[in-house]
């Protein structure tokens, strides 16, 4: 069973790497926020109500991390790249998905 702590657990290590995104704890539950370092402010707040949100919310955000990780904004990615993050968004999943 997918759980709010389970998908925290697998992007964990992830969340730490990327400055521009944060989950926080509200009374009305998980929340990802996305921060707007030229503006220093939050850009975007979004309330995540079940884990399979988060989960996919998360797998957005580190497959935009990881493009511009390899890219450096400088360049579109190569097909063997983009396979490469889909296998890591994969993994991610899996991960999420096993017990």
């Amino acid at each position: 069973m997918l759980t709010f702590e389970k998908v925290l657990e697998v992007f964990g290590d992830y969340l730490q790497q990327d400055p521009l995104y944060e989950v926080i704890t509200t009374s009305h539950g998980y929340t990802l926020m996305a921060w707007e370092p030229r503006r220093n402010d939050w850009y975007k707040a979004r309330y995540m109500e079940t884990p399979e949100i988060l989960m996919d919310s998360l797998l957005d955000t580190y497959a935009n991390f990881m493009e511009d990780q390899i890219t450096d904004n400088e360049r579109d990615l190569t097909e063997q790249e983009t396979d490469e993050i889909k296998r890591q968004c994969d993994l991610l999943r899996a991960k999420c998905m096993s017990k």
